[in-house]
């Protein structure tokens, strides 16, 4: 596996590098329901739609997520996008969590989310953030 370059943060509009959608899912064919977490680059590459690799652990109404790097993708044609992760937690009962985004050991935001049919975001980082997050998906693949 050849190790990619991750984006890294235009420093002119201080655009965060990632992006995370935070929605519920259900899928009635295979019975199974919970909450999805969407990780994408703000950069979108011209040659490849890379993956990105995220790690996730969840402890009590803690979850951590660990943003490892890009993988080649596992298509032999080329294509344009940004790269993208699905972490689903099935059965994630309701209540408020912390979320903790820990970008390659350098840096952690940190975010409470209370998780319902609702999905709602209570607080978010303020200084030194490298991801926006959100529970709308037009947010999330538009900017």
């Amino acid at each position: 596996m050849t190790k990619k370059r991750l984006p890294q943060t235009n420093r002119n509009n201080h655009q965060p590098e990632y992006r995370l959608l935070i929605e519920n899912f259900s899928d009635p064919t295979t019975k199974r329901s919970g909450t999805v977490f969407l990780f994408r680059t703000s950069e979108e590459f011209q040659n490849f739609v890379y993956e990105l690799v995220v790690e996730t652990e969840r402890k009590d109404d803690k979850i951590f997520f660990k943003i490892v790097g890009l993988r080649t993708p596992l298509k032999d044609f080329p294509a344009a996008g940004p790269a993208i992760c699905r972490c689903e937690i099935e059965n994630l009962e309701p209540g408020v969590y912390t979320l903790l985004v820990d970008r390659r050991s350098k840096q952690i935001n940190q975010f409470k989310v209370s998780i319902h049919k609702k999905i709602k975001i209570l607080r978010t980082a303020r200084e030194g953030r490298f991801i926006d997050v959100t529970t709308d998906r037009s947010e999330w693949s538009s900017r």
